[in-house]
């Protein structure tokens, strides 16, 4: 993680001349710098009298950006530093030649250690000289990996690039958060910043397919879309995730899912999340009782860090960071791994997890007697899953009742099922153990809905057969409960909606439900809204109308309570009248709506 100081690099420090040290104060630290983000926080414009207030200036700052997610969740992953370095003036140089300067602020030049100065062409574009600032960096902590520059002044203004810049204006933090989006995560501003600024990067791209889009694992959910900057000229060519809802447009958001996600891979790809091993993985670890293997984890929060373990090529249990071994689990010499993965919402990258998994090993002896016997990835499964069954101990060859031969099998059962292996040694008895292999049934899943449904009415959908829900649906639609509600359904809402459901056993079974919303106006609750009857009184016919969707019925009934016509229709029917003049009873059903009235026939 240590910052590479290129050829470049080198050309500016001599440009600069002698370095000088400065103390180096420590705001936050996590761990070693080797393994840890290193921020460094200069100021620029703070005379030795205002150094103090810088000091204040920047804990505020290392305090408010470890609270803005996604860097709150991995606090633990940063060191904060801060060096002081005294101006012989205080504030920042104004050359106020911009045509969007501010009127209210004194120009002028200042002599400041870094020269920070607004923009002649862009005011709010304040800059400094970066060869100094590197300069420093070089002389008292070249472990850098971050550099933020405090300006003394309130005035609004700051920039990216390789080191990210702000003033202390009302917004510093926000502008600060901003500015680091650009230096730490690459990220482009989502407002259009004029046509020398279109490039591609994590939030921008000239690739409007949704098919292959950056962001595409994004769309249609947490208000992630596929917008162009402007309508028309080189704006029109350039699309982002958001529209008015991301920090990177406007201060008074947070970042978009899709800048969360860059800003939590940059993070990952410098930060590996386990601090050491116990015991170290070198040479071979004889196992001459039970022993620990552990996991020093740097854990986020909400700690999203996986663990899997692996003896000899077969998933077993442990701890989230630890696992214990006994001789009796290894056969002679076997190989115990841990792969670790962040499984963090934050992102949703394709085949992340064969980029940033961290794999672990320790070759293993032990000094009990070899055993024939047959170890299972799982002693029980789910119907449908697979299992893979190792004999091990055996000097001769190993034979399965099922015809194959070799240490391992893979099986697939699909009833709770005994197996057995064979071990033939030349000159010897053939010796036989077997495993039996649970097969737990799946749950009964059910799914439902209350519709159809009309535009503006609630979505109920309800499921059934375990103990945990996660629903998916059309347009992005999650839940992860039992019952799911969706307000202000519309004609996009319908189509199908699954739900894995899962038991006490971990054994899941998926249902699903067709939802229908027809593309009319909402009814309302109450009865006579439902439908309408007419003419009442009727001759010789009556008309029934209704607004919900779906199949309706009409049943008319004399006063003894006999039928005297049915319908089955859709929004409209009319039906004849042939039983004379007097008063009659009709109900009226929809799914689950039903009523009844009264009608009179002269």
């Amino acid at each position: 993680m240590k910052t590479t100081f290129t050829t470049l690099f080198l050309l500016l420090i001599s440009y600069v001349g002698f370095c000088q040290t400065y103390p180096v104060d420590t705001l936050y630290k996590t761990g070693p710098l080797s393994n840890r983000i290193n921020v460094v926080i200069l100021g620029d414009g703070f005379t030795k009298e205002e150094l103090p207030k810088f000091t204040a200036e920047a804990r505020k700052f290392a305090d408010f950006f470890l609270s803005y997610e996604p860097y709150n969740r991995y606090k633990d992953y940063f060191n904060f530093f801060s060096i002081p370095t005294p101006s012989k003036e205080s504030g920042v140089t104004n050359p106020g030649t911009a045509p969007d300067a501010y009127t209210d602020q004194p120009v002028g030049k200042k002599n400041t250690f870094y020269s920070g100065t607004f923009g002649s062409s862009i005011h709010r574009l304040v800059t400094i000289n970066y060869a100094v600032a590197l300069n420093v960096l070089a002389s008292n902590l070249p472990e850098y990996d971050l550099t933020v520059v405090l300006i003394n002044t309130t005035f609004y203004g700051g920039s990216g690039g390789s080191v990210a810049v702000h003033t202390l204006n009302e917004q510093a933090n926000l502008i600060g958060v901003h500015e680091i989006g650009h230096t730490f995560s690459q990220l482009n501003d989502e407002y259009w910043a004029g046509s020398g600024y279109g490039w591609e990067a994590p939030n921008m791209t000239m690739d409007g397919n949704p098919a292959t889009i950056k962001w595409k694992n994004w769309l249609n959910s947490n208000g992630i879309g596929i917008y162009k900057h402007q309508g028309d000229g080189d704006a029109a060519s350039w699309h982002k995730p958001t529209q008015g809802t991301c920090l990177m447009e406007f201060l008074n958001q947070q970042f978009c899912a899709v800048c969360r996600e860059a800003t939590t891979e940059k993070i990952l790809s410098l930060v590996m999340p386990v601090e050491k091993l116990e015991p170290d993985a070198e040479g071979t670890i004889m196992l001459d009782g039970p022993k620990t293997f552990k996991l020093h984890l740097i854990n986020p929060v909400p700690n999203t860090v996986q663990v899997d373990w692996v003896l000899d090529g077969k998933a077993v249990t442990g701890g989230s960071g630890e696992i214990t071994l006994s001789p009796d689990d290894i056969n002679g010499f076997g190989v115990l791994s841990a792969t670790v993965f962040d499984s963090t919402s934050m992102s949703r990258k394709s085949n992340i997890r064969d980029v940033r998994s961290w794999k672990f090993e320790w070759n293993l002896q032990s000094n009990s007697p070899q055993v024939f016997k047959i170890r299972a990835s799982a002693d029980s499964i789910c119907l449908g899953r697979e299992a893979t069954l190792t004999a091990s101990g055996c000097p001769g060859t190993i034979s399965w009742a099922t015809g194959e031969i070799g240490k391992s099998i893979t099986i697939k059962p699909n009833a709770t099922t005994s197996y057995e292996a064979s071990c033939k040694v030349d000159g010897q008895a053939t010796s036989k153990i077997s495993k039996t292999i649970t097969v737990l049934p799946l749950p009964t899943a059910t799914a439902s809905n209350t519709g159809p449904y009309f535009e503006g009415a609630t979505i109920t959908l309800t499921a059934s057969g375990g103990t945990e829900y996660a629903w998916s649906g059309p347009r992005g639609f999650t839940a992860n409960t039992q019952s799911a509600s969706i307000p202000q359904a519309f004609k996009g809402s319908s189509g199908i909606y699954e739900v894995n459901v899962t038991d006490v056993n971990g054994c899941m079974a998926k249902a699903m439900t067709e939802v229908k919303v027809d593309p009319i106006l909402a009814v309302g609750n109450r009865q006579e809204e439902w439908v309408q009857v007419s003419p009442n009184p009727a001759k010789d016919y009556v008309k029934v109308t209704t607004k919900l969707p779906g199949e309706s019925q009409i049943v008319i009934f004399n006063q003894a309570g006999k039928k005297l016509a049915s319908r089955i229709f859709t929004r409209q029917t009319e039906l004849k009248l042939n039983a004379g003049s007097g008063l009659f009873i009709y109900k009226f059903s929809n799914g689950s709506k039903q009523m009844s009235g009264k009608l009179i026939v002269e």
